[in-house]
């Protein structure tokens, strides 16, 4: 576990059968539930081991922050206890209380401890003025977010929007930390949810343009710092996310309208980005592995001032890699700097910017590839895994975006603080492909076609947000008031489709002549919503109420070009929709803190119906109850959730005119989801994860064959996922520095296309990784590590979905890469 020192700002008191082949399940239950027993009875705090300590005389808050790098602990203040103090110079074999007493004699500060590998720093009891905090457990970030490293998050700064502790918000909400990340050394923002229940990859982590995700059966908005991303009007100038420069990702489990807006009833993706830091890191890395992979990254951080007032980070990558399919390729260049202004200890301004270039010969992505010879036997054989089927001087993709913006924080009072985050985003893409049409009756030759399908956005939001902590009576409120709005204009061209020559997918020759295809059809759109929004959290006793409303007005005006007739067709769209949360949990003393929640969402819908008349919001609502257990004395966070969340409004055939469609279609989906995450001794890591998911269609019409859809699975979602993951490093002995990860993905069964065709057989895939800190065993190597991560470690083919017949693909075969890291 990497050690972590922060400072906190200063505050004032104040009807389906299970489908056929589908396997039992105890082979997967049975090593999960002794690994979730494990987290339950790793309760022992572990005991202090003394180390070795070299720390300078320098300032309080940097030689803090150097014990906890060398020790492997956290320690958590406020930034006006480490204000003008500096501590004496500390060296020898150490334990951290004996090293924190020396750094403290004589400064008129205690020290707490929390748990295992926590402390706190707070002002002796004489001292301590109205104006600092009492004892924490965690640290926090100024706009809201938990800023720390290690497994096991406690902290939420997006399941309320403000910073709020897990166990007091009634929701399941997934959070992947910065160690996470790390340990299994994650590529892509797809990669790091692996391990995360409900959360369903469809394309298998082999699409370089863009994070396809579902959450409990539907595909999420994606949210940067808490600013909405661009998605465009066919979803094709997506942001794509570069986890390197993420401190974490928290995933919120139902709907979220009520503080976000328009959103799917299955949940939604807020991701944090690194944020400058008050100690100095600096890191470096170079990385190679499979594929030809060659790749740089910094990450340096810093004060530019004496007084730690102005704040840098840079974080930049570079990569040039192949892939698992031939002729596809990825060349990326990310770089984003952000700076931050404390004025006073109320107050902070950051500024961010984020650029990243893409290019991908071979068109960003796997094509697809038919079933027969994939999903389904072929008598020729299996289709390699790497087999390419379109024309390597032809398929590319390109992709620019930018990002910039600022995170404004202001207290004001004792009672208020104001908050002000704005970002503009861009994001141009250009893709020509070729792609399959169908396969002969030799089962070998597969004809072609040729497109174009280039599209850019650009997407402006704001978020402004009030804050009150009160009392009234026994009730202490934290009071959430806030307006937003974001605006979208996007424009899309897709191009006609040509024939392209066929190919043999079994012994393919390339070679054919293809040229872009004129315009066909091009699709100008915007979008803009304004939303109020008022939540209000309440604690009495042992009981936390959380209530929240939002009314939002939602439009959208949009343009179609048909090229071949020159005709325009606009369509102006106007919805408003009023969502709201109600929950409740109750903690006991022992850390167990059963919940319930009942929360709504809406989601605006393109298109007319018969009559011209534009489609309404598709509307969702989810009932949860869970329990949290954040067991005392151990670093540990499990969460049991059970819900049931409906869709209305969906689209169907209209029985009038099948050419049309109506709203009258519904879907389910219940379940269960377990997760678990400890860190229950010096350098052990452990998460576990549950997923059955239990998905229906409950209402539809007929198509034109007099088929529907009703008591079918939901595409993309197994009824059963679950996952282990156990990482140890040693502190001592002949292995000290030495760290083993090892992980286990179970995904169940499911179904590729809504008919439910095509189904997906269920998979166990196995990853590892291998870490050494030569500065354990080295004393001039301090600061350099050596990794190796592998993902389907066995090298399992697979598919990961198949949504036609021609439309399957494979999932991500074993990928094994090295990394050199150089912190100073």
């Amino acid at each position: 576990m990497k050690p972590i020192v922060r400072s906190l700002p200063a505050r004032r008191a104040g009807h389906r059968s299970r489908p056929a082949g589908a396997r039992p399940f105890s082979h997967v239950l049975a090593p999960l539930s002794a690994a979730l027993a494990a987290l339950f009875a790793a309760g022992a705090i572990a005991q202090s081991v003394a180390t070795p300590v070299d720390i300078p005389a320098q300032p309080l808050a940097q030689s803090l922050a150097a014990l906890a790098r060398q020790s492997d602990v956290q320690i958590l203040f406020s930034t006006t206890v480490a204000e003008g103090r500096r501590a004496p110079a500390v060296r020898g074999t150490l334990t951290v209380e004996d090293a924190l007493g020396r750094l403290l004699a004589g400064s008129g500060l205690q020290l707490v401890s929390n748990g295992p590998r926590t402390y706190t720093v707070v002002q002796a009891p004489s001292e301590r003025s109205d104006a600092t905090l009492p004892p924490v457990t965690v640290s926090a970030r100024a706009d809201g977010g938990e800023q720390a490293a290690g497994m096991v998050a406690h902290r939420t700064g997006s399941g309320t929007k403000t910073d709020t502790p897990l166990i007091e918000i009634p929701q399941a909400i997934n959070v992947v930390t910065r160690q996470e990340m790390d340990e299994h050394g994650v590529q892509s923002v797809t990669q790091a949810l692996q391990y995360t229940p409900g959360l369903v990859s469809p394309y298998g982590n082999t699409d370089l343009r863009y994070d396809w995700l579902t959450v409990r059966g539907f595909v999420p908005l994606r949210y940067l710092d808490g600013l909405r991303l661009p998605f465009g009007a066919r979803g094709y100038s997506q942001a794509k996310v570069e986890p390197y420069g993420l401190e974490r990702i928290e995933v919120l489990k139902g709907p979220a309208s009520v503080l976000y807006g328009q959103s799917a009833p299955g949940g939604l993706l807020n991701m944090q980005s690194k944020m400058p830091q008050a100690e100095a890191s600096r890191e470096l890395q170079l990385q190679t592995g499979s594929f030809g992979r060659a790749q740089g990254a910094i990450d340096l951080t810093g004060p530019l001032d004496g007084d730690g007032k102005v704040l840098y980070r840079v974080v930049g990558l570079a990569r040039d890699t192949g892939t698992q399919i031939d002729y596809l390729n990825e060349k990326r260049v990310y770089v984003a700097p952000s700076l931050t202004w404390r004025p006073t200890a109320d107050t902070s301004l950051t500024l961010l910017a984020q650029y990243q270039k893409l290019r991908s010969d071979g068109g960003g992505a796997p094509q697809a590839l038919p079933a027969v010879g994939t999903l389904l036997p072929n008598v020729n054989g299996a289709i390699p895994t790497n087999r390419f089927i379109a024309e390597p001087n032809y398929d590319r993709f390109d992709s620019e975006q930018a990002m910039f913006g600022y995170a404004f924080s202001h207290r004001a009072s004792d009672t208020w603080q104001f908050r002000q985050n704005v970002r503009y985003t861009y994001v141009n893409t250009d893709t020509q492909r070729v792609q399959a049409i169908s396969l002969g009756a030799d089962q070998r030759t597969l004809s072609r076609y040729g497109w174009a399908f280039p599209e850019h956005s650009g997407i402006f939001a704001i978020d402004n947000q009030a804050e009150a902590k009160f009392a009234t009576g026994a009730l202490r409120h934290t009071v959430l008031m806030g307006v937003d709005y974001q605006r979208e204009d996007a424009r899309y061209d897709e191009s006609q489709l040509v024939m392209v020559p066929p190919i043999d997918v079994f012994n393919p020759v390339y070679g054919a002549s293809v040229s872009r295809p004129p315009l066909a059809t091009r699709v100008t759109q915007s979008r803009q919503q304004v939303g109020g929004y008022l939540q209000d959290s309440i604690a009495w006793n042992r009981f936390t109420f959380l209530l929240g409303g939002r009314y939002d007005w939602a439009g959208s005006d949009t343009d179609t070009l048909t090229a071949s007739t020159g005709r325009t067709v606009s369509l102006n769209q106007s919805d408003t929709a009023f969502t709201g949360r109600a929950g409740m949990v109750y903690q006991f003393d022992n850390g167990i803190a059963p919940y319930v929640s009942y929360s709504t969402s809406f989601q605006p819908q393109a298109g007319t119906g018969r009559t011209g008349a534009p489609f309404d919001p598709t509307r969702g609502r989810q009932t949860e109850v869970g329990v949290k257990f954040q067991p005392n004395g151990t670093n540990a966070f499990i969460t049991l959730s059970a819900f049931e969340l409906r869709q209305s409004n969906v689209l169907t055939p209209d029985p009038l005119n099948i050419s049309y469609s109506v709203q009258s279609g519904e879907a389910r989906v219940r379940g269960i989801e377990l997760e678990g995450k400890a860190s229950p001794m010096r350098g052990l890591d452990v998460t576990a994860s549950y997923a059955y998911t239990d998905s229906k269609v409950t209402k539809a019409n007929p198509n034109a064959a007099g088929v529907t859809t009703v008591g079918n699975m939901l595409a993309f979602v197994p009824e059963h996922q679950a996952s282990l993951w156990v990482h140890y490093t040693f502190f001592g002995g002949t292995f000290q520095g030495l760290g083993l990860g090892s992980g286990v993905r179970y995904i169940g069964r499911s179904y590729g296309d809504a008919a439910n065709l095509y189904g997906i057989p269920a998979v166990t895939l196995f990853d590892a990784s291998l870490s050494y800190d030569l500065g354990k065993a080295f004393a001039g190597l301090n600061g350099v590590s050596l990794s190796v991560n592998a993902t389907n470690l066995f090298n399992k083919r697979y598919v990961s979905t198949c949504i036609s017949a021609t439309g399957c693909y494979y999932g991500a075969s074993r990928t094994v890469l090295g990394t050199v890291s150089y912190k100073f």
